[in-house]
């Protein structure tokens, strides 16, 4: 065996995938300290299943995990994968190559892969026990590793002595056993304290059991004697109901032919109403009309005479508009030259008042330029003076100024130089601090990036869990209601199974001939109406119900012999009457949809609101075809009235009014529901199968998020494990955070004051060397401004006095002007509204006398309109004569119609009532049989309800279990008997019975489950002893040849001297600790801390080479075990290793060149990217150059 290669991903320090391969040999890795060479070994540890983060070289297990670097990302997990070659079978798997495969996730879920198919860790363990190989074995050793053998503990050297025995796997064995001994012993402890329990138990149940089985064999006659009593019962109701329904039937069958005969006649009835009702209203249609032309024709000879009337009046009218006409004519000529003259004078007025408002404009324009001369002057008056103010003031504040500012510009001289002598000695140790409080931030931040970056996934988690907590806890409730509501449906859909079987519901002869068809008795049996028929909605049931009534009973049949062959079955066998409908015979008459059209309530004819195949529809005419559907009883009656009760209506909830007005109805109790229960049946399970799939998916669904549940809580805890070592990184950092800022503020406060102020004053200085300089420069020009301003003051008052003059004299002529405007404005006004007032009134002239010309005109064609009226007239009185005469004769038709019609009718009138008494008669009777019916079945349907209740038997069911016995009242009374015994027996524990059998069988079973344990733990401590016993020796004789090759070796290494192996109590291998005495030649020692530090890592490495001879590993990974040694040794050392070669194959981590030289192989590990490591292929000549490694030189 031996490896074949190594795949590394996201693992330490190789973020990119890196595979090295390796053949027979010495294959050597090299590389500069830091560059990621031990990084391989930890790799190899890892996959073996290391689980110490210590020996990893970590502080938690992620740290194996690529953390990423300045240029690159963190990575999301680790892989490393080792191909071993098994061709040699060591290991127990049926491969020539072996593939162990280890994955990490950031998440803190792992994998372990062996051939591609997920293992335990504890596979892998198992695998390698005894090998040398796997986590404790000896195929991978380090610096750590040899200088424990040197310096641990005798009792801590055995593990990689007894592993190179290879006891390993029988002390594993040892253990298990051992462990199931001591579990063994517990058992025993155990089962005698349950023993003892049971056996005070036994007795007493014992005899509670005989009681209960007394009492369970009467409570079984009970129930024998009660389904016995109750089916006789259930007989006798049975045969009342049958003898009832018989009559019941008959007393129906005759109403029923007597309602068909009345409808019939109340049709014919009807027919001549409608023909009286024609008749009338066509006579008093005539009559309306003779009426209407009475007062037409009246109405036309009185438009007649207003006509002839209006002509006269219009034309009195057009000769008083012509006389008016022309006086209009004359007033509006005289009209027209007084405007003309009006219009002179108003012209000549406005263009007076032209020129004084011109000359006005020109005034107003003058002296509106004078004010604002004037107040331009009085501004710059008023500003010239404020300003002049202002530098009186700043005269006086230039002057003050000047003075102040010398004498502070030399006290501030003298405050910077103090401060500059002394600041400057601080500024070295203020520097220093602030750089040592950053870095101190920086690694904060960090651990605050750290603990926020956990407490943000830990919250989302959280909130997931809870998500999930709460949507598994809906998914369980929904899942037990679904569950439950499956559960009911079944049992329901099983009742009416039953019942569908039994034929619960049907009279004794239906169902007697139910069963023959069934049984192939009887040939053209259809099956029931009730079977065949269904209403088309759930809501129409009850109502279709009641319209059938017992016809739901009837049986179809083929033809008319089926029928006759089923009434002589049914005469011969005495089972009864029954109703045949032949498909053959049996043709239905469906009443017209258009007698009840609109109307309010009508729901539809009975015979549409069901569904039965084509082939039946003649039946369901027959049945249903004249039956109505109304909404409520006040709909029906209404219905009823206006239909004259012509036929039969049926309510939604069960109501009837019946032909002719007799109605039915109040409470029935209603019967088993044979027209709906196989749809109903059908239904119930549809729904149970659909509840249950439904159930199925939420329990899958249910598991699905308890494994969720529990992925995100094992989340939570890898989390919180991060937050603890978060937080415990951040009290450390806060700490020396703290205690710099501390050393930052007493160091930096002074020094901060210092420059702060320095830098105030070399302010101050500069500003007032300029204040003072500008001042004198200011309180120079501000004299000579003063003047400047004061002689420009005085020119300006004497300008504005000149134009305030004039401004006078501009407001004088204005005013006159205004006065002269008025006067001529009052004028013109006065000539327009004279103008205005004729003008007026010559437009009411002209429209006046267009008025008058249209007002002729349309009197004139008054007089037209008024001539062609009366002539129309005349002609319509002469056709209004004829009509008369013809209405008059086709009234005297219609009369003597109607009173042959109301003859016919009283005498069909006084044969209904006839026929209405003996129907009633027969209702009656029917009525009160379908009382006792109803009666009847209400008792038998008790009895059955009871038998359901108490035993969930259906009447068909209990006769297949218990017969009804031949004297019912015999059996009362020993019914009475029975019930009296078992009172007397008092509290009953029924389930010690049970009870009983389980404890005795518990209590035989844990006896001979104790023997078993008592004879399992005599096993377990003979195979201890021999597991011992061939440790032992085993142990020793592999210790005594790893004793006498260490002798050997060391001797070959060290040039002389010996050595040995000592057990320090030869009469305990197994438990004592191991002495390792050696002499290097030349020298006495007493104890190995007297070696150098090389002397005791080459003694190490002759004991490991020694055990490498006893029990040579397939290949071996040494990680710079021989840097300890001098470059004489080493070489020595890598010489030994390549006499080993035959048998292991070895990759050392190394850095020495006598190793390197007799290496095969060479991997070199460089970090060209800082943090990532990468793999490079290089011979012994170009190492030196690479790694400026010269001969001899040690790391």
């Amino acid at each position: 065996m031996q490896i074949k290669s190594l795949e590394i991903q996201g693992f330490k320090s190789f973020p990119d995938k890196v595979k090295l391969t390796f053949d027979q040999g010495i294959t050597a890795v090299v590389g500069p300290n830091g560059s990621g060479k031990s990084n391989i070994v930890d790799a190899v540890r890892w996959v073996f299943g290391e689980q110490s983060t210590k020996t990893l070289r970590g502080s938690r297990m992620e740290d194996v995990i690529f953390g990423g670097t300045a240029k690159r990302k963190p990575q999301g997990s680790a892989m490393v994968n080792l191909v071993l070659d098994n061709s040699d079978r060591l290991l127990p798997v049926d491969s020539d190559e072996i593939s162990i495969t280890r994955k990490l996730y950031r998440s803190g879920e792992s994998e372990y892969r062996l051939g591609g198919a997920s293992v335990r860790l504890k596979d892998i363990y198992e695998l390698f026990m005894d090998t040398g190989l796997g986590r404790d074995g000896y195929s991978v050793i380090g610096q750590g590793r040899i200088a424990e053998i040197i310096s641990s503990r005798s009792s801590e050297r055995r593990e990689i002595f007894e592993e190179a025995a290879g006891i390993s796997k029988y002390r594993y064995r040892r253990g298990e056993a051992q462990r199931r001994l001591d579990a063994a012993e517990e058992n025993m402890l155990r089962l005698r304290d349950i023993l003892s329990e049971l056996e005070g138990r036994v007795e007493p149940l014992r005899k509670e059991a005989e009681k209960a089985r007394e009492y369970l064999a009467l409570a079984d006659e009970r129930r024998t004697l009660e389904i016995g009593v109750w089916l006789a019962k259930i007989d006798q109701l049975s045969a009342q109901y049958r003898e009832l329904q018989d009559k019941f039937l008959a007393a129906r069958g005759e109403y029923d032919s007597l309602a068909r005969e009345e409808e019939g006649m109340e049709e014919r009835i009807n027919l001549l109403y409608t023909q009286m009702q024609d008749c009338a209203v066509t006579a008093d249609g005539l009559r309306t009309r003779l009426r209407e032309w009475e007062a037409e024709a009246a109405q036309i000879r009185s438009d007649q005479a207003v006509g002839e009337n209006n002509i006269a009046h219009s034309r009195e009218s057009i000769a008083s508009l012509e006389a008016e006409h022309r006086q209009g004519l004359e007033r509006t000529d005289a009209d027209q030259a007084a405007a003309a003259e009006a219009e002179k004078r108003i012209a000549a007025l406005e263009q007076a008042g032209e020129e004084i408002r011109s000359r006005l404009t020109e005034e107003t324009a003058r002296a509106q330029q004078n004010e604002k001369q004037l107040a331009e002057l009085d501004g710059e008056i008023e500003s010239l003076k404020f300003r002049r103010t202002a530098i009186y003031k700043q005269i006086d504040d230039a002057r003050f100024s000047g003075a102040a500012s010398q004498s502070l510009l030399e006290e501030t001289h003298r405050r910077l130089e103090e401060i500059r002598q002394a600041s400057g000695s601080r500024d070295g140790e203020l520097e220093h601090t602030r750089q040592e409080l950053a870095e101190c931030e920086e690694l904060l931040a960090g651990t605050d990036a750290r603990q926020e970056e956990f407490q943000n996934a830990r919250k989302g988690w959280e909130m997931r869990l809870q998500s999930r907590r709460e949507r598994w806890q809906q998914l369980a409730d929904q899942l037990a209601a679904v569950q439950n509501e499956a559960a009911q449906k079944r049992q329901r859909a099983g009742i009416l199974e039953g019942m569908e079987k039994s034929l619960e519901g049907y009279t004794y002869s239906v169902k007697f001939i139910l069963q023959q068809s069934s049984r192939g008795m009887l040939r053209g049996v259809h099956g029931s109406v009730s079977q065949l028929v269904a209403a088309a909605d759930p809501r129409y049931s009850t109502a279709i119900e009641i319209a059938l009534g017992a016809g739901m009973q009837n049986i179809v049949v083929e033809d008319e012999n089926a029928a006759k062959q089923c009434i002589r079955l049914l005469d011969r066998e005495r089972k009864g009457r029954a109703t045949f409908l032949p498909m053959t015979a049996v043709r239905g008459r469906r009443m017209d949809d258009r007698e009840f059209a609109g109307m309010e309530g009508a729901v539809g004819i009975a015979s549409s609101l069901v569904t039965a195949e084509s082939r039946y529809s003649g039946i369901v005419e027959h049945l249903l075809g004249r039956i109505l559907i109304a909404e409520d009883l006040d709909c029906a009656v209404t219905i009823a009235k206006r239909c004259g009760y012509k036929f039969r209506i049926v309510t939604l909830d069960g109501q009837v009014i019946n032909t002719g007005g007799a109605m039915t109805g109040g409470y029935t109790a209603k019967s088993a529901g044979l027209l709906g229960r196989r749809g109903e049946i059908d239904q119930l399970e549809a729904e149970a199968a659909a509840l249950e799939q439904k159930a199925a998916e939420q329990e899958r669904t249910l598991t699905a998020a308890r494994e969720e549940i529990s992925r995100i809580e094992a989340q939570i805890w890898s989390i919180d494990a991060g937050l603890r070592e978060v937080s415990d990184d951040r009290i450390r950092a806060e700490g020396e955070k703290k205690r710099l800022e501390q050393i930052l503020a007493s160091a930096g406060e002074s020094a901060a004051k210092e420059k702060a102020e320095e830098a105030a004053l070399a302010a101050r200085v500069e500003q007032l060397t300029g204040e003072n300089r500008s001042a004198e420069t200011v309180l120079s020009g501000l004299t000579g401004e003063l003047d400047q301003v004061s002689a420009k003051i005085e020119a300006l008052q004497e300008e504005r006095r000149k134009a305030d003059e004039a401004g006078r004299d501009q407001e004088r002529r204005k005013a006159a002007l205004d006065l002269q405007r008025l006067e001529q404005e009052k004028d013109l006004a006065a000539a327009k509204a004279e103008q205005e007032r004729l003008t007026a009134r010559q437009e009411d002239s002209r429209n006046r006398l267009a008025e008058i010309r249209e007002r002729i005109a349309e009197l004139e064609r008054s007089i037209q309109t008024d001539r062609s009226a009366i002539e129309a007239g005349s002609m319509r009185l002469e056709q209004l004569a004829e009509q008369t005469v013809t209405a008059n004769e086709r009234i005297r038709q219609s009369e003597e119609t109607r009173r042959d019609c109301e003859q016919k009718v009283s005498s069909l009138r006084s044969q209904s009532r006839e026929l209405s008494a003996r129907k009633e008669t027969h209702a009656r009777e029917a009525a009160r049989l379908d009382e006792r019916l109803q009666a009847a079945g209400s008792e038998r349907d008790q009895v059955v309800a009871k038998l359901w209740e108490s035993y969930e038997l259906t009447p068909t069911m209990a006769v297949q279990q218990v017969s009804a016995p031949e004297d019912p009242a015999e059996a009362e009374r020993r019914l009475t008997a029975v019930r009296s015994r078992i009172r007397g027996l008092g509290s009953v524990n029924v389930g010690a019975v049970e009870e009983y059998e389980e404890v005795s069988q518990r209590y035989s079973f844990l006896s001979a489950q104790l023997d078993d344990v008592e004879k399992s733990k005599r096993e377990l401590g003979r195979l201890i002893e021999e597991l011992t016993s061939q440790m032992r020796q085993l142990f020793l004789e592999s210790f005594g040849e790893i004793n006498r090759h260490f002798g050997q070796i060391f001797t070959e290494l060290f040039g002389g001297g010996r050595a040995e192996l000592l057990l320090e109590d030869p009469a305990d291998p197994l438990g004592c600790g191991i002495e390792i005495k050696v002499q290097p030649p030349g020298k006495v020692i007493k104890n190995l801390a007297a070696l150098s530090g090389g002397e005791q890592a080459f003694v190490a490495i002759a004991i490991y080479f020694a055990i490498l001879k006893v029990n040579p590993a397939p290949f071996v990974i040494l990680d710079e075990i021989e840097a300890a040694l001098d470059d004489v040794n080493v070489a020595k050392y890598a010489r030994y290793l390549r006499s080993m070669t035959g048998h292991t194959q070895f990759i050392a981590i190394t850095h020495r060149r006598g190793t390197m030289e007799e290496a095969d192989v060479l991997y070199g590990v460089t970090m060209q990217e800082e943090g990532v490591s990468k793999l490079i292929e290089l011979r012994v000549g170009e190492l030196e150059e690479k790694l400026g490694i010269g001969a001899g030189q040690n790391a």
